[in-house]
């Protein structure tokens, strides 16, 4: 009976320690998520945004074949043959000090001085060639000034009984303000290009000029020119939905919302057109399916979106939403997305992610090469064929193994990797066929990012209203950007032809791209003029 009694309490301790150890391995995996996350926010906050692979860890993990032998010291004699001589080494050549300034400025002459024992006996001396300069760069503090347009009177001479003649007085340049072309082109540029709030811009005007405008007044103004420009912001519009290709993203931006005590959120929605140099913002109160369809249009009868392409997107719902309930879209993925799920779960599996990073910036390699060369869209489809093809395959494979392996759980932030990775893997092949698409989205998150160094400037916009205002303005500003373009110069002068009454029509010819293209083709008919006039 105590034999069988000591086997049974044993029995007990073994189920008792069984699960003991269960709990064990459930709290170690618990903690391990816990880890991760830590880490995760730990390096939003505080650490690096570089993506970059540590050099030593993938040596570690990658067996030599995959990294490359080292290559054997070489002899003495070779390494004397091949030692470069001093000033002909392969780094970089040092630049001269008048190389690291623009040249295209404008050179003013500000003296002309001669050798004082020439300047005491000019007549024993003659002029030769080779002069020397000594140049200072310099610049030239803008003016505030009224723009003054004088309105004569006059009274007939023969008629005393005449009330008095007077100038019928010009069109306001931006109706309903005392604001010229000039000085609403410069407000603009700071705040949405160099990301200068508008109280700070009334602080440098009274410290430059001594003018107190006030921040709201200046606010004002900068609406004035959107109100009066609203119109190229329809062209650019029709202008983007010629596109056969779209990258799409969205951004949260704050506003003040009366009454509440707070902030709320909204977002910029950012349409691209990469080859054509077309971008669009468009500004929401919400990110869901709706919003998309502001834009991009919708046709209730045929239940048809009126964009018709490809949309290159991340693997947000409102995108799948769209494509389920509507005609007319496809859906390209993004492999910075994938890419960068990976590369967060990197330090918990870096023997499973390094070997898929490794794969990644193959593919990368080659679309670098391919923008090196400027590549047409047909023969970039015709390389991605012969050669990502391939690497995607591998990679696939990988990602498939990793995943099949049951090795990580689901909510690990590898396991995260693996399930989106495999969810937009179909759509992140499109590119392979389709010349017209990049390897991402970046570009949009490129474009994107004017909007979020501004925020961290003047932290909200004023209202919900004025968040459409806004996306106006930052559209002229960056398609600017796209096309090469000064956007001081271009809003000063598009304000001043643009008349007040414009339609879609009239505002075609003055968008940033069709602006550029006028630009260009002046400058090259001077330079063939001057060609011609050289040449007689």
């Amino acid at each position: 009976m105590a034999c069988k009694a000591s086997s049974s309490a044993w029995m007990k301790v073994e189920a008792e320690l069984g699960l003991t150890k269960e709990k064990l391995a459930a709290a170690r995996a618990e903690l391990a998520l816990k880890d991760q996350l830590i880490e995760a926010l730990q390096q939003r906050l505080f650490g690096s945004k570089s993506e970059r692979l540590d050099p030593a860890q993938l040596q570690l993990l990658l067996d030599a074949n995959a990294m490359g032998k080292p290559e054997a010291p070489p002899q003495d004699g070779e390494a004397a043959a091949e030692e470069p001589e001093p000033g002909q080494g392969s780094a970089r050549p040092r630049r001269r000090k008048a190389d690291r300034f623009p040249k295209n400025l404008k050179v003013v002459i500000e003296n002309v001085l001669v050798h004082p024992e020439v300047e005491a006996n000019p007549e024993n001396f003659e002029e030769i060639e080779g002069e020397e300069y000594h140049d200072e760069l310099e610049v030239v503090r803008p003016q505030l000034y009224w723009r003054r347009t004088v309105l004569k009177k006059h009274r007939s001479k023969l008629d005393k009984t005449r009330p008095p003649l007077r100038a019928r007085a010009p069109v306001p340049t931006l109706p309903g303000t005392l604001c010229g072309a000039g000085l609403a082109a410069m407000i603009v540029v700071d705040k949405f290009c160099d990301h200068l709030p508008y109280y700070r811009q009334s602080l440098r005007m009274w410290r430059r000029f001594e003018a107190q405008i006030g921040r709201q007044t200046l606010g004002s103004w900068a609406h004035a020119v959107a109100g009066h420009l609203g119109v190229i912001g329809e062209a650019i519009k029709d202008e983007l939905f010629e596109a056969s290709c779209l990258e799409v993203d969205e951004a949260p931006m704050r506003y003040l919302c009366p009454g509440h005590g707070k902030t709320k959120q909204g977002y910029h929605w950012v349409y691209l057109d990469a080859r054509r140099k077309i971008v669009l913002y468009d500004w929401q109160l919400g990110r869901g399916l709706d919003c998309l369809l502001e834009i991009i249009g919708l046709d209730e009868e045929t239940g048809m979106t009126q964009f018709q392409g490809t949309i290159q997107c991340d693997g947000f719902s409102a995108y799948e939403a769209l494509v389920k309930r509507y005609g007319g879209i496809v859906l390209a993925g993004c492999m910075a997305h994938i890419r960068r799920k990976f590369f967060e779960a990197r330090k918990q599996s870096p023997e499973a992610v390094l070997p898929i990073l490794l794969e990644n910036q193959k593919l990368y390699l080659i679309e670098e090469q391919l923008r090196m060369t400027q590549a047409p869209p047909v023969c970039r489809a015709l390389v991605r064929q012969a050669r990502s093809r391939p690497v995607v395959e591998e990679l696939y494979g990988r990602i498939f193994q990793e995943k099949e392996s049951a090795l990580h759980l689901p909510a690990s932030n590898l396991g995260k990797a693996l399930n989106y990775a495999l969810g937009q893997w179909e759509k992140f092949c499109r590119y392979l066929s389709d010349g017209e698409l990049e390897i991402d989205n970046n570009l949009v998150e490129n474009a994107i990012r004017p909007t979020r160094l501004g925020e961290k400037n003047y932290l909200f916009f004023g209202s919900a209203e004025a968040g459409n205002n806004n996306a106006l303005l930052y559209t002229l500003v960056e398609n600017c950007r796209l096309n090469e373009l000064d956007p001081e110069n271009y809003l000063e002068e598009v304000i001043r032809a643009l008349p007040a009454d414009a339609t879609v029509e009239q505002a075609a010819e003055w968008t940033p791209r069709q602006y550029a293209a006028r630009m260009g083709a002046s400058q090259a008919s001077e330079a063939e003029g001057e060609d011609a006039a050289g040449a007689a």
